[in-house]
C-alpha cells in the first residue's frame, strides 16, 4: 500500500493542533454610550411607564416629525386647492368670453349669409355630382374641376367677407381700419 491514509485513520487520530485560547471580554460603561436612551445610571420611572403613549425620546421625536410632516401636507394640499380655484374662475371666464364672442357672430349678417351660401353649394355639388354618377358621366375631371370651383368660391368669399367686416364694422377686421 501506499502512504496514503484513509479518512477513517485521519479523523481517528485527532487533531494536530488546539485553537489559541480567546481573550476575556472586558465590560465597560462605554460599551452603551452608543446606545439610544440608555444611560450607565440607575433610571427609576414612573408606575404607569409601560400605559404611557410615548416611552422614549426617540419616540417624542418621531411623533414631532410626523405632526410636522402632516402640518406641511396639508398646508400643500390648501395651496393646490386654492391654486385649482383660481385656474376654474379664470377658465370660466375665459369661457363667458367665448361665449359673448360667438353670440355676437352668430348675429351677425355676413356670417348669416356665408352660412347659407356654403349650405346652397354643397347641396348643389352633391345633387350633381349624384346626377352625373347617375348618368355614368361622373370622372376624375369632373370632380376635379367642381373641386378646384369651390376652392374659389371660398378664396372668393373669404375675400369678399374681410370687406364687408372693414366696411360695416363687425368683427375682428373693425379693428384694422
Amino acid at each position: 500500500m501506499s502512504d496514503e491514509l484513509s479518512y477513517a485513520a485521519v479523523a481517528a487520530s485527532g487533531p494536530t493542533h488546539r485553537a489559541n485560547p480567546v481573550d476575556e471580554v472586558i465590560v465597560t460603561d462605554q460599551s452603551v454610550e452608543s446606545l439610544i436612551d440608555v444611560t450607565t445610571g440607575v433610571a427609576v420611572v414612573p408606575n404607569d411607564f409601560k400605559e404611557q403613549e410615548i416611552q422614549t425620546e426617540t419616540q417624542a421625536a418621531r411623533v414631532d416629525a410626523e405632526v410636522e410632516a402632516a402640518e406641511t401636507q396639508a398646508a400643500a394640499a390648501a395651496e393646490a386647492a386654492a391654486a385649482a380655484a383660481r385656474e376654474t374662475k379664470a377658465e370660466k371666464a375665459v369661457a363667458e368670453k367665448k361665449k359673448r364672442s360667438c353670440a355676437s357672430y352668430r348675429s351677425n349678417p355676413i356670417v348669416q349669409a356665408q352660412g347659407v351660401l356654403f349650405a346652397a353649394i354643397t347641396v348643389a355639388l352633391g345633387v350633381g355630382a349624384y346626377r352625373k354618377y347617375k348618368v355614368g358621366a361622373l370622372d376624375c375631371k369632373t370632380v376635379g374641376i367642381w373641386g378646384a370651383a369651390a376652392v374659389a368660391l371660398a378664396g372668393a368669399d373669404c375675400l369678399a367677407s374681410q370687406w364687408l367686416f372693414k366696411k360695416f364694422g363687425w368683427g375682428k377686421y373693425a379693428k384694422s381700419e
